[in-house]
């Protein structure tokens, strides 16, 4: 939408006026006079009219350590969620990029981005996902070939990009896979008869957990890192 549009719609007073405050130098974007009403508006811009601020969108970003038993999900009736867990007045804006399951722990995105969310979530992009895996069962050499070939999931009708494994103990490694379907490294190992205990995510494309953050705490960051 362009600046005249938006603040035909938003101000109800239609297009003569927004290019009268216009004509009249009466418009900032992000602080800067303008006078062109064809610029388009980003949803976080600022926008000032006449004095009055009619939108002022902020971008939020933050990295949640979730603990076990919490919901990824913006509200629930039953189940405490990853939303309640942020202690700031904006916190229903967020929407979460990349769920984990109630079990499991680790590091959870949470913005009012949609853009950035689905730079991290498309499975196009394939965007290096990395847990820690504890399993009741060995790790065998088999399942490790398997998952560096990649494994076919016949109900998402996919082949899985190769996983990156390092084998950490006979029943312990840090996985990497490439993309994030439902209960995917479970499936994984139980494929073999191997049984996940305990699941923690440490990683997803360049925003790493902090080793000192404790669970059901979170960080801000103020933009994007670069990929």
């Amino acid at each position: 939408m362009t600046v005249a549009q938006f603040i035909a719609k938003q101000t109800r007073l239609g297009k003569r006026y927004a290019k009268g405050v216009l004509r009249r130098g009466e418009v900032f974007l992000n602080e800067s006079r303008i006078t062109d009403g064809s610029k388009d508006l980003g949803k976080f811009d600022q926008l000032k009219v006449a004095g009055k601020i009619i939108q002022s969108h902020v971008p939020r970003y933050l990295l949640l350590h979730k603990p076990v038993g919490i919901l990824s999900a913006n509200s629930d009736p039953t189940h405490r969620t990853v939303v309640d867990l942020i202690r700031e007045p904006w916190a229903r804006e967020l929407h979460i990029a990349g769920r984990l399951d109630r079990a499991t722990t680790g590091l959870v995105i949470l913005t009012n981005d949609s853009t950035f969310s689905e730079s991290l979530t498309q499975p196009e992009h394939k965007v290096p996902k990395t847990y820690h895996v504890d399993t009741e069962h060995s790790i065998t050499g088999e399942a490790i070939a398997a998952f560096r070939g990649g494994m076919s999931f016949a109900k998402e009708k996919i082949r899985t990009h190769p996983a990156l494994v390092i084998q950490l103990s006979e029943n312990s490694c840090r996985l990497t896979i490439f993309e994030g379907k439902h209960h995917q490294i479970k499936r994984m190992f139980l494929r073999f008869g191997i049984r996940v205990t305990k699941l923690h995510r440490e990683s997803i494309g360049p925003y790493v957990l902090p080793s000192d953050l404790a669970a059901g705490d979170y960080i801000t960051f103020a933009k994007p890192l670069p990929k």
